[in-house]
């Protein structure tokens, strides 16, 4: 090649020669704003900007805007002269200046009218005067519209037909629900699927609310309120995954949910065997009982009365600091087919009483989850329990990073460390011990004695166990040298099995 076509080569402006379909989706990963500046680069680009089907108005920095009127006329000049080709995407997140609430209907009309399929939108309540935003009615006729994510505090007025035939996910977000209309969207939309629903409600909303979609497969509930339970009446016979956390006990009518295979239950209030919600949690947890999968961070049951799981492969326990380690037993020999068992220590307290409960504060998303690797173990660091029967019984001791604590001779039934009952072996050993149970995992293991009794107790029994990891919190090297040594003295039920340390 040439000096002068290399140097032709050189220069040329690759990008600007792909098709339009490719411009469109490089551009679709910018904010609009962006976007519509690329309309200064060459004549090849000056109306490009225009037939991008996204628009992200991702409005959130007090610095891109110097007024509302210049943010008003950018979005609207946006809208007029773009072409009129149809919308995929429209993204609009209001946060600091404050916009007129017909505007932001009429911005909502074009992106219907432009056949708009994913529709997320958030709205700052602060920038309401209301506080509240009422949805127009054509919103819930797009006969288009596959996804929706609504953030802030709305009113909506359903129609009572053809409403949203095509959404499929849906994603509600509310800083402080005091309006119940909210609650029609549960149950208006027939080919639904994937469900969130996550806020803190109001004192003045109904106690009472139903989800039923006929063709829903994921339903997740996250809610917090300074109020009573509330009673929630679920009706989606295709379910397959439910995640549900609160800060209090609700009653859950799951009806017939036999496509369930998933489940992730937390529930951060404590309650007694005398409170009306110490029930409510054994019975939720019995209309799951067919799952494969289950997570359960709520601890407050009637381990008595806990149904067989006869499907659960995996089993999560998130271990707050009132665990029943009773339950474990219950649940180990009630589910004979397990195969993983996961111990997680959470950092988090349960709460005791509702008023403790700021009304209106903000939490932090879990999926679940409900559901993240790698939470680390709770700082409540009290004192090792009976010193004496540890060093003589379990070899080891704990040094920097626990307080020690003098605490009378342990009897059984006794109070551990955590507050919580010591645990005692079952009388026999699970079946699920002996013929599935493959993989164990510890998470934010600290040496407690309770935790080093289950794991031991584990490692002897787990006659098919291939796997066993723990992953150690808060213990210097020392610490864990002894802990290593320990559990290489312990027997184990299976030749096969690895202990790996984290």
């Amino acid at each position: 090649m040439s000096s002068k076509s290399k140097r032709q080569s050189k220069g040329q402006d690759r990008i600007s020669g792909l098709p339009d379909e490719v411009l469109w989706h490089i551009l679709s990963l910018l904010p609009t704003k962006y976007v519509v500046r690329t309309c200064i680069l060459s004549t090849r680009w000056k109306n490009t900007w225009a037939s991008v089907p996204y628009l992200d108005f991702d409005l959130g920095e007090r610095g891109d805007f110097r007024s509302a009127a210049e943010l008003l006329t950018f979005v609207d000049h946006v809208l007029f002269f773009r072409y009129s080709s149809n919308i995929q995407k429209f993204r609009l997140l209001l946060r600091y200046h404050v916009i007129e609430h017909s505007r932001i209907i009429g911005w909502i009309h074009t992106a219907v009218r432009r056949n708009v399929v994913e529709l997320d939108l958030l709205v700052d309540i602060g920038l309401l005067q209301s506080g509240i935003l009422e949805l127009p009615k054509c919103l819930f006729m797009s006969k288009t519209l596959r996804i929706l994510k609504l953030t802030s505090n709305f009113i909506i007025n359903i129609p009572k037909s053809g409403c949203l035939p095509s959404l499929k996910f849906l994603h509600v977000r509310f800083h402080y629900l005091v309006h119940d209309s909210m609650f029609k969207l549960f149950s208006s939309f027939p080919v639904l699927e994937d469900l969130t629903i996550d806020g803190c409600l109001g004192p003045r909303v109904s106690y009472n609310f139903e989800v039923a979609a006929p063709a829903l497969k994921t339903l997740t509930i996250c809610y917090y309120t300074g109020e009573a339970g509330y009673n929630i009446l679920i009706k989606c016979p295709k379910l397959e995954n439910l995640y549900l956390r609160g800060n209090v006990v609700s009653n859950y009518n799951l009806g017939k949910v036999e496509s369930l295979v998933k489940a992730s239950i937390g529930l951060l209030h404590h309650c007694s065997d005398e409170d009306p919600g110490f029930s409510s949690v054994t019975a939720l947890v019995a209309e799951v009982s067919n799952v494969e999968y289950l997570c359960l961070s709520a601890h407050c049951f009637e381990v008595a009365q806990l149904p067989a799981f006869k499907n659960l492969r995996q089993l999560k326990l998130v271990l707050l600091d009132c665990f029943c380690w009773e339950l474990l037993n219950e649940l180990l020999k009630r589910s004979p087919i397990l195969e993983s068992l996961v111990l997680e220590r959470e950092i988090s307290h349960c709460i005791e009483k509702e008023s403790e409960h700021e009304e209106g504060s903000e939490h932090e998303d879990e999926s679940e989850s409900e559901s993240e690797e790698g939470s680390e173990d709770s700082e409540s660091e009290e004192g090792s329990e009976d010193k004496e029967d540890s060093e003589s019984e379990e070899g080891y001791e704990h040094e920097e990073g626990l307080e020690n604590e003098e605490i009378s001779k342990n009897e059984e039934g006794s109070e551990d460390e955590e507050g919580s009952e010591h645990w005692n072996p079952p009388e026999s050993v699970p079946i699920c011990c002996l013929s599935h149970l493959k993989f164990v995992s510890f998470r934010g293991f600290a040496g407690q004695r309770n935790e080093m009794e289950m794991a031991k107790y584990l490692l002897k029994c787990g006659e098919v166990l291939t796997k066993m990891t723990i992953a150690i919190y808060n213990l210097d090297l020392n610490g864990k040298a002894k802990l290593y040594k320990e559990f290489l003295l312990v027997p184990r039920g299976s030749r096969t099995c690895i202990v790996e340390f984290i």
